[in-house]
Order: C-alpha cells, then structure tokens, then sequence
C-alpha cells in the first residue's frame, strides 16, 4: 500500500505526459503567433511553418487521447482539502483544458484537411481523404483561434490558481503533478521524499 504521500501524487509517466503536453501547447501557441508574421512569399519558410505546428498539434492530439485514456481508466488523487466551489472550480477548468485542447487539435487537422494542400505529418504526406472545401476549411479556422484563445485563457487560469495554492496557500497542490522527489506533506508544505 502506498504512503499518504506517494498517492497523493500522480504516476510518473502521468506527470511526464502533462509537462510534455503543456511545453508542446505553449510551443504551439507561440509557433502559431508567430508563423502568422511570416511572408507569404516566397513559401517555403511559411509552409515550413505551418507544417511543424500541424505536425506538432497532432502530436498534441495522440498525447491528449492517451491522457484522456488513463484519466477514464484511473481514479486520479485526491485533491487537498479544498472549500467546495475550489474542487469544483479545479473540476471545471481541468475538463475545460482538456475539452478545448480537443477542438483546437480536431478543428486544426479538418481544416488542413479540407484546404486543398496535403497535410505533412513532420515530412511524411497523410493520406487524403476528402476533397477541398472553402467553406469548411473557413469555419475549422474561426473555431480554431477561437478555441485558441480560449485555452489560452483556461490556461492562464489553471496557472494562477496552481501558483495561489503554491506560494499562497502552501497546501503542496502542485506537487501532485511535480517532477522533482518533493513529496506533500500533512497539513500542507512540501517535505523532501526519502
């Protein structure tokens, strides 16, 4: 049986997947600001671009699908005790990440899907499967930087409240999901793993 403070913590390759996701979401976010500035002409650095977020957003999608995965399949830890608006609040904002990194990734690969040019998985061409579509590929875009900015903001929201109940609080919130060897102690702080 575990300690109280080792199943307060999630698995490691659980804490692996969140931090390779969120540092793979951060580096969409900023790629897609930025390929946005970039000439269209001529289009190779542009297409060069786009292609590494659409390789990386995909990616995102598979590490996404396999964390939804273990989440139905595993009960997570057990939060802090927490006033009941918070637990519900974390609830809320975790389902909304997951939710939103969701459309981004689907509403991104169907657009690139329909817009007439191939989609390149890191240089390796998918197959085709539908026909260009204007229309389609107009309303994909509008829901994705609509759903981007929105996870922007979901994301902004999980931080703040993640850095309140570490700096603040001190209820060792954060250590759930840390790498290092800290453990969460009883009656909040952190206390170093044997």
């Amino acid at each position: 049986m575990a300690s109280p403070d080792r199943a307060s913590r999630y698995p490691l390759t659980v804490i692996a997947l969140h931090w390779v996701t969120a540092a793979a979401v951060v580096g969409l976010v900023l790629l897609g600001w930025w390929m946005q500035t970039i000439p269209k002409e001529p289009v190779g650095p542009r297409a060069d671009a786009y292609n590494l977020h659409k390789s990386i957003g995909l990616t995102v999608l598979v590490l996404m699908l396999v964390r939804l995965g273990w989440r139905i399949s595993h009960r997570p830890p057990e939060l802090p005790p927490l006033p009941p608006w918070q637990a519900w609040a974390a609830r809320a904002v975790h389902a909304l990440l997951y939710l939103l990194m969701f459309v981004d990734a689907f509403s991104g690969y169907l657009g690139s899907a329909v817009s007439g040019f191939p989609v390149k998985y890191f240089g390796v061409t998918l197959p085709a499967w539908t026909g260009a579509s204007p229309a389609v590929k107009d309303a994909c875009s509008a829901i994705h930087l609509g759903a981007s900015w929105a996870l922007v903001v979901v994301i902004a929201l999980h931080l703040a409240a993640t850095l309140y109940h570490q700096w603040v609080l001190r209820d060792g919130l954060l250590l759930r999901m840390w790498l290092g060897r800290a453990s969460v102690a009883r009656g909040g702080g952190r206390t170093a793993a044997p």
